[in-house]
């Protein structure tokens, strides 16, 4: 199978994966109201889910097909544009918007087109439709140009007082207030017994509501309580040797060979408040070379196997709104062995590295995808076979990572990610040793396509 063959499987598969990691419809809490969230232009998408991310858990969203079914179903079959700014020119879509989210029983409709104005700058000008027909709650206009932090920021501000007055209370809060109005003696009690009131409900609230109280946001990397990763990934393989003296020592090269790999991390105590231990997760991570085989020259295939294994604890830290620093450590076990009979294994570079490995990494922001990057220090506890053969070897690993992560829905995301390994040895050989060289050079690279999801 050709390279580029094998490419298109991936991105096939890759793409198939982002698909089948769509989480199973949760059943949301009981409420009363929703609404439908409706963004036209340049950067329609991210500006949607950007707001998405704080509308709160109570106020159900029209899924995005039944509103634009209901939209055109009121006669709005074109783009709004820039005449939702006029107040003059949006009378007749403003009607079909307030029809279209009555059809869709939505509370209010956030209808946005995101534009260039007059002076040149990039903006989504907002407003919000509900029933009544006189002014409208919100009808003004968000820039986009700075960063993604920013715009979220001056979106929440504007939306949020709206959507906090619409929005049902939780189902708790609910229970609490109704037993608050049946215990007529509660009332009674008097001021102590008020405090005592208000200050368990404020205990409750850190015990238990996490998400609630903006401890941890669903589906936001920087507090995810968990994320699983499913993938196709690209490996190759470089070992040779520096200064070799004997005939016996042969260099190895493979490159394009499809692997299966699956990773995951858990932050058990993420919805707490407790400095570390929050922001403490365990990660694993496993990947196999399907079908892998090895030749010499023209000779026959021999079966090999390629296949690593993580394992680690690792600490996020937030930086800002949206950036993310990694500190991570762990083993990682690292296999490539050639099942070459007993004269040939003599010679081939089999190796299974145990390896204590430290590392940093980074998560940033750019534009509506983020960026990560990451290098680590690999120490090897144990090496493998190829070096017992050298008397005084010496062996030492780097590794870096670099990627980039595409949001595709609310906590699904697709990435492309690059990680590559190094190992470099030096050997002290005699005259008379059966393997002579001063050192070699190991290095390992995969190109991974996935599909994430983050709760």
């Amino acid at each position: 199978m050709s390279l580029c063959g094998r490419i298109l499987l991936g991105l096939s598969a890759a793409t198939a994966v982002t698909f089948a990691l769509a989480p199973v419809t949760l059943a949301a809490p009981k409420a009363s109201k929703s609404i439908a969230v409706h963004i036209e232009g340049p950067n329609a998408a991210a500006i949607r889910e950007d707001i998405l991310s704080f509308v709160p858990e109570t106020l159900e969203v029209v899924e995005p097909a039944a509103f634009s079914k209901a939209l055109k179903g009121a006669g709005q079959t074109k783009a709004v544009g820039d005449s939702l700014v006029s107040k003059a020119l949006r009378k007749k879509a403003i009607d079909r918007i307030r029809k279209a989210g009555k059809a869709a029983k939505a509370e209010g409709v956030i209808y946005g087109v995101s534009r260039t104005n007059k002076k040149k700058k990039k903006e989504v000008h907002l407003v919000y439709v509900d029933e009544n027909a006189g002014d409208l709650a919100v009808d003004s206009a968000v820039p986009v140009a700075g960063s993604r932090d920013d715009r979220k920021k001056a979106l929440e501000e504007l939306l949020g007082p709206t959507l906090a007055q619409i929005a049902p209370p939780p189902a708790d809060e609910d229970k609490a207030s109704e037993g608050g109005e049946g215990d007529e003696g509660g009332e009674g009690e008097g001021e102590d017994g008020e405090g005592d009131g208000e200050e368990k409900a404020s205990e409750g609230e850190d015990a238990g509501g996490g998400d609630r109280g903006g401890k941890r946001k669903r589906n936001d990397v920087n507090s995810a309580l968990f994320s699983v990763e499913l993938g196709v990934e690209f490996v190759g393989r470089w070992f040779d040797y520096s200064d070799p003296r004997t005939n016996n020592l042969r260099p190895y090269s493979v490159f394009g060979q499809p692997a299966l790999s699956i990773s995951g991390e858990v932050y058990p105590l993420a919805s707490t408040d407790i400095a570390v231990l929050k922001g403490l997760g365990i990660t694993a991570g496993y990947a196999r070379a399907l079908g892998l085989n090895s030749a010499v020259g023209d000779g026959d295939p021999i079966s090999t196997t390629y296949q690593r294994i993580n394992l680690g604890l690792r600490e996020r830290l937030s930086i800002g709104e949206a950036s993310q620093l990694g500190i991570s450590a762990g083993l990682r076990f690292l296999t490539f062995e050639i099942e070459a009979p007993a004269d040939l294994a003599r010679t081939v570079p089999n190796v299974s590295y145990t390896l204590f490995r430290a590392g940093l990494d980074g998560r940033f922001p750019v534009g509506p995808v983020g960026l990560a990057l990451g290098a680590e220090y690999l120490m090897p506890l144990s090496s493998g076979s190829v070096y017992e053969r050298f008397q005084g070897p010496s062996v030492q690993g780097i590794g870096a990572m670099a990627g980039v992560m595409i949001p595709v829905a609310t906590g699904i995301e697709a990435r492309v990610l690059v990680e590559y390994a190094r190992f470099f040895s030096s050997f002290q050989p005699e005259q008379d040793d059966p393997y002579i060289a001063g050192g070699a050079i190991d290095q390992y690279l995969g190109l991974r396509l996935a599909g994430a999801y983050v709760y």
